[in-house]
């Protein structure tokens, strides 16, 4: 009982925050860089979980989103994966196959073995991630407009 309540002043406690401008003065008070002025429902979160920032050559780690099948929520350069582990393997070695070829193909200034080390510890990162998972969307409120949800 007492998680539910903390969880509903939580919720109650972002949308507060998040309407201070619904009027939309323009002075910027309660505004914030990500313009919450209303409040609109997502059809799917686009988090990006991907905590390797390495990017030898010029090329990052690709980005793991949520694909918005609860089956397979995982979404690493259009294949989409089970689990975070999985689609974090596949974002390193994505990332390592541009590396690579950047090296072999492209005048690097650095050799394929730099990519391995970088390969490794972009599969660290990924194992030590404290961020797994998306936020689960939860109904916060409804009225004859809109529906208001919150990510928990």
């Amino acid at each position: 009982m007492q998680l539910t309540s903390l969880s509903l002043l939580a919720a109650w406690s972002a949308l507060a925050l998040a309407s201070l401008n619904v009027g939309g003065s323009g002075n910027g008070v309660g505004q914030s860089e990500f313009h919450l002025g209303v409040i609109l429902p997502r059809q799917q979160s686009r988090t990006n979980l991907q905590v390797f920032s390495g990017a030898l050559g010029g090329t990052g780690a690709s980005a793991i989103t949520n694909s918005g099948d609860p089956e397979r929520p995982f979404e690493v350069d259009g294949d989409t994966f089970r689990d975070y582990d999985t689609a974090a393997n596949r974002a390193c070695d994505n990332q390592k196959n541009a590396c690579a070829d950047i090296a072999n193909n492209r005048g690097g200034a650095f050799e394929v073995g730099d990519c391995d080390q970088q390969t490794e510890q972009c599969k660290s990162s990924a194992s030590s991630a404290t961020i797994k998972t998306f936020g689960t969307q939860v109904l916060v409120s409804s009225d004859e407009q809109f529906d208001y949800f919150c990510e928990v």
